[in-house]
Parts: C-alpha cells; structure tokens; sequence
C-alpha cells in the first residue's frame, strides 16, 4: 500500500506515520521545496512538479490535509479518480460560515455569538474572522468604534464576532469505522505572530499562525470535548453520509464555557505537535499520521478498505 499526499501542512507527520505501519510513502513537491523534501529518508518516492493536481489520478492512497483544497479545489478533489483517505465530501464543510455553523448547529454545540453590524457598540472588542482555512491571516481584533472603517477595506468573505477574552483551543479527534469508536488524539493551541504584541506593542502583528504547542488539559474538561466529539460525528453522519472517517478537529473558545470558533474537516496542522492521550487507547504514542495509517493497515488486514476511502 502506497500513501501520497502533497508537500505541505502536516505531510511530514502523514509520511513518518506511514513508514512507522510499514507503508510505502509517495510525496508531491513544488521544485522550490525539492530540496528539503529530498533529504527525507521517509518519502520513498518524490515526484516533482509544479502542477500538484497530478496527485487526482494517484494509484496508491491520498491523505489529504489543509493544503489541499488551496491547491487543488473542492470539485476537482470530489472528480478525481484517485482514492482519498477519509470521506472526501466532508472536506467541503470547513470552508464556509455556513456549512460551519450547519454541522455545529446539527451537533448542537455552542458557538461564539455573531454579531450584526448594527448590533456593534462602539467601546466592546470584536474579532473579524475570514472565511475558510487560511492559518490566520487576515483574522484581526478591533473595537467596534473601528471597525467601519476596517471592514471597508476588506475583499474576502468575513464576520464579526464577540471577542472572547479567553483561551483558544483547537481539539483533535479521530473517528475509526474500523474499531467503531472515536478517539480523543490532542489538544493544542496556536502561536501567533500577534503575540509578539505582548512583547513589541508598536503596532498590531498579523493573526497568522506560525505554530503550535500541545496542551494537556484538566482532565474534567475531557469528558465534555469527547461528548462534543461524538455529536459531531452523529450530525456528520446525517448531514454527509457515510459521515466522518478519520480525523477532525474542533476549534474552540474557552473562558469557563466552551464555544466552537471553527472545524477542521482532516488532519489539523496543530496535530503536529507532540500529544500524549493516543496512548490512552493504544499503549503508544501516535502521532494523527501514524493514527491515519494503522486504520488503513488494520482496515486492509480486514479486507475493509472500502469502509475508510472514497
């Protein structure tokens, strides 16, 4: 069994994942990246070109990430003849306000409250979020007294909503139709360029990610994420059959109450940092990558590959 993916995102830990169950590993790299790429003892094979939507008649197994879509487009994606680990239909439910809030509202978890333009007070803080997966950019704080102005000059999708002056957390989960339960893989938070404010405050820094941290939660405030999990899974699987296979994440705001700020709808880039709670399960530590390729080695062993590609 051959895994592909692109060169971006978290294809590091999908390739490292894979080689760990003894699968072979297939990467698409832009030329610029070629030689990083190249180094790597875990890619076995490298193929380099500039159009990465080679990778839609791929003959092994593509797991795609938060690249993707970016790269090759939703339509594309659900044409291609490749097989996709994951149902390749819930890729498209990350990439609106609409779909979001549809899936959340099926699931019936709280979200941050929206607010209309007519609605902002001039002395509160809000935060402008910009449609889709984007890493932060172009995310900002403002107070409403600003915000017209602001506002005017954007050309992206966006809304506003009310500041939470509290943690921002971002909850990786992996469903498994092989051993018909969902898993509870980490926990992160983001590193932002904006929070060189607290160190350099001369002028407002960018919301763009530039990494991540694992955090370990109390663990009282598991039970509650793993209920949210296991409605988002059920809400999945009315709203997108076959529902969801493989990994997701939660996105959340949490000042003493939890409220869904967003999804990831495949392996999330904060899955990259180093997280503990597979071992829960496993007796190991797995990283999302390596959780994404024992269920396809499992669900080969089983002759049930079917259940976990479309």
């Amino acid at each position: 069994m051959i895994v592909s993916t692109i060169a971006s995102h978290s294809s590091l830990q999908i390739l490292l994942g894979a080689k760990k169950e003894g699968l072979r590993t297939r990467l698409y790299v832009n030329p610029k990246r070629e030689p990083f790429y190249s180094s790597l003892p875990i890619v076995d094979e490298l193929l380099v070109t500039e159009d990465m939507s080679t990778i839609l008649n791929d003959n092994g197994i593509a797991v795609p990430h938060g690249s993707f879509v970016a790269y090759l487009g939703l339509k594309a994606i659900e044409r291609a003849r490749a097989k996709f680990f994951g149902n390749r239909r819930f890729l498209k439910w990350e990439t609106t306000f609409e779909l979001q809030d549809k899936a959340l509202d099926k699931a019936g978890i709280p979200r941050v409250e929206v607010v209309e333009p007519e609605d902002v007070k001039p002395d509160e803080l809000y935060f402008v979020r910009i449609e889709g997966p984007r890493g932060g950019s172009g995310h900002f704080i403002a107070r409403g007294s600003e915000l017209e102005d602001k506002l005017s000059k954007l050309k992206e999708p966006y809304r506003v909503e009310r500041f939470i002056p509290g943690v921002y957390l971002y909850v990786h989960f992996f469903y498994s139709p092989i051993m018909g339960r969902l898993e509870l893989i980490g926990v992160d938070e983001r590193v932002l360029i904006a929070d060189g404010n607290a160190r350099w405050p001369v002028r407002p820094l960018p919301y763009t990610i530039a990494g991540n941290r694992a955090v370990v939660l109390r663990e009282s405030l598991l039970p509650q994420l793993h209920d949210y999990g296991l409605a988002f899974v059920e809400a999945m699987r009315k709203l997108e059959p076959p529902g969801i296979i493989g990994p997701f994440a939660l996105h959340f705001a949490y000042d003493g109450s939890f409220r869904a700020i967003g999804i990831a709808s495949r392996i999330d880039g904060g899955s990259n940092a180093d997280h503990w709670y597979s071992e829960l399960y496993w007796g190991e530590r797995l990283s999302m990558g390596q959780r994404i390729a024992r269920e396809l080695r499992l669900a080969e062993e089983e002759d049930r590959l079917g259940e976990v590609v479309t």
